[in-house]
């Protein structure tokens, strides 16, 4: 071999150029293939010759190529494939049953069946789909469930009494319980009870809780962080059970806690803070061609009164309508106002900030007015009935029931598609779609009754 490649160098060639094909090469020297093969590879591994894939040895080193630009084709399929894996994230798909055919994915996405099966074909050599018979599926979980227990901790007062003070907390709950029964789950509720020192998990009888002594095969936690002041001290808590965490994270994106690599595997579900919300409001009143809209908030200290503004006129930006915003920025939430001075107070005080709005006179000129939430849209309307004005087109965020007792549009989050996603963390930690851990935003959808 040695001498072989000895006599290769004595007649080579220009630089870059081609050397006969390993089997000319083989005929002419009286040698095996294989033999040749070893000759190249040690002058390769002396940068002499170089190999071009499919094509061949050449002489000398290889050349740096420019990198080409994508064409219109590969870019506009690595658009699709970024769009379809964001959808797998967010809850659009049911994590655990087979994901739509090609040719339905293809008019979701407006592309053709051929380019849908090639990039389902790539998710599912990288790991995040599998094929199953016909069809694809994500991973499916490698964690046997049933029987397996899991944790779900969400805010409490001192007796252990869980604190619901909106129906997508309620929803929250309802769904945990109902997808974890679907899967022959053991779901154990137990409240955080926040103190100066950080906080104390507790049942609902007031007992102390010791989640390390949970019965059955520990699968993991969920954790609510709504309206928790400190939610970085209770994920120091969860930590210590050394088990995945989906968290269910209300508080601005920017204040996510970032993983160690000592930490259990943790993902976050961001369900309302984005500007998602927004954005698909904008996109539901855009075909209208109205002059201006009116957003609503007296709540836009908060981040995702910020967010929603900014997905309304990121929805609008492309149409003639503009966007008049009516924003107070002393509060962030109406559990702000209540905690001043009771609830009774907080509503007043929300009430005279809505009446100031009002006041200033333009607020009625608008045809359309998008309240931040539908405690916002319901007080308006309370405002509108005590100064005999005409009903204003009201659209509003959550769809809880005051949306359908006074038939406002409005933005439903997908609370169950989310409790969905944060179970197939749990039972496939190590999933792909969610490797990379961090911040996801969940999907939602526009409800219209008008």
């Amino acid at each position: 071999m040695r001498d072989l490649a000895e006599i290769l160098l004595r007649h080579a060639g220009p630089d870059q150029s081609a050397l006969p094909s390993v089997r000319a090469l083989a005929r002419f020297h009286g040698a095996s293939p294989q033999t040749v093969h070893k000759a190249l590879q040690r002058l390769r591994s002396r940068g002499i010759v170089h190999s071009i894939e499919r094509k061949g040895y050449y002489w000398g080193t290889a050349r740096k190529e420019e990198p080409q630009p994508p064409s219109h084709r590969q870019d506009r399929t690595a658009r699709i494939r970024e769009r379809l894996v964001s959808d797998l994230r967010c809850g659009v798909f049911h994590p655990l049953r087979d994901i739509p055919s090609p040719r339905a994915l293809a008019q979701i996405y407006s592309t053709s069946p051929a380019r849908i099966a090639s990039i389902l074909e790539s998710l599912a050599h990288s790991g995040i789909l599998i094929r199953r018979s016909r069809g694809f599926a994500l991973a499916p979980p490698v964690v046997a469930v049933p029987r397996s227990t899991v944790l779900v901790v969400t805010r409490c007062d001192e007796q252990g009494k869980l604190i619901f003070d909106s129906e997508r907390e309620t929803d929250f709950m309802k769904s945990v319980h109902r997808e974890g029964r679907e899967l022959g789950m053991r779901i154990v509720v137990v409240g955080w009870h926040q103190q100066p020192s950080g906080g104390i998990f507790l049942d609902q009888l007031g007992r102390r809780v010791d989640p390390e002594s949970l019965p059955g095969v520990f699968l993991g936690s969920i954790v609510s962080t709504w309206l928790i002041l400190e939610p970085s001290r209770l994920l120091e808590r969860i930590w210590m059970l050394r088990a995945p965490v989906s968290v269910w994270w209300e508080h601005p994106r920017g204040d996510f806690p970032r993983v160690h690599a000592n930490h259990p595997t943790t993902v976050g579900f961001d369900l309302s803070f984005g500007p998602a919300a927004g954005i698909a409001v904008g996109r539901a009143i855009r075909g209208r061609n109205l002059p201006s809209v009116a957003f609503v908030s007296p709540f836009h200290g908060s981040e995702w009164s910020r967010a929603r503004l900014d997905g309304l006129r990121e929805g609008l930006s492309d149409s003639v309508t503009s966007v008049v915003d009516f924003a107070d920025s002393r509060h962030e939430n109406a559990w702000q106002f209540h905690q001043a001075g009771g609830v009774e107070a907080g509503e007043d005080a929300i009430l005279a900030i809505l009446r100031g709005f009002l006041d200033r006179g333009d607020l009625a000129g608008h045809p359309v007015w998008v309240a931040v939430n539908d405690h916002v849209a319901f007080r308006l309307l309370e405002l509108v009935r005590e100064r005999g004005l005409r009903r204003p087109d009201l659209v509003s965020f959550d769809n809880s029931t005051i949306c359908d007792a006074y038939q406002i549009d409005s933005f439903e989050f997908h609370t169950e598609g989310m409790v969905r996603q944060m179970l197939y963390h749990l039972l496939h930690p190590t999933a792909r779609l969610y490797q990379e851990g961090g911040l996801h935003e969940m999907v939602g959808r526009m409800v219209l009754r008008n």
